[in-house]
């Protein structure tokens, strides 16, 4: 019988095909480490029943923003939106007629991908864009529940 030969040796092609692998994964971390996220991309979207209403951009708020909502008879939110001065901010529903008051509970939320939620009155608060991204003790939080 004939045995097999389980020992293969590589060849120059394969240690050029690795070192192609590892030249393209080092460019890609290098592209993906330099961007540099703008703040001025964030921005504040507000929906309502699935449609959304308001969109404002941290960039277009000086201090302290108020928006009152209506929705009908007694029903309303109160959003605070607050511009921190380096074009990023923060955004809570600081009032609401619905009646176990979640989103007001909530409280503030400041980094891309947040969201606050009234389900009684269908409203969705979140902040969308690049952001600066922050590396305080939460950042590496994947979910806050109340």
């Amino acid at each position: 019988m004939r045995k097999l030969a389980t020992e293969r040796t590589l060849k120059l092609s394969d240690f050029v095909l690795a070192a192609l692998i590892g030249l393209v994964a080092l460019a890609f971390l290098a592209v993906q480490g330099n961007r540099q996220p703008s703040s001025t991309d964030c921005a504040v979207i507000v929906e309502v029943s699935g449609k959304e209403t308001h969109t404002i951009p941290f960039s277009e708020v000086s201090g302290l923003q108020v928006l009152k909502m209506h929705f009908g008879v007694d029903q309303w939110a109160t959003l605070e939106i607050l511009e921190n001065g380096s074009g990023s901010g923060q955004v809570r529903i600081e009032e609401s007629s619905c009646p176990d008051k979640v989103c007001v509970k909530t409280g503030w939320i400041s980094r891309p991908g947040q969201a606050i939620v009234c389900l009684p009155r269908r409203i969705v608060v979140r902040i969308e864009g690049g952001g600066k991204i922050s590396h305080d003790s939460e950042s590496n939080l994947d979910a806050i529940t109340y």
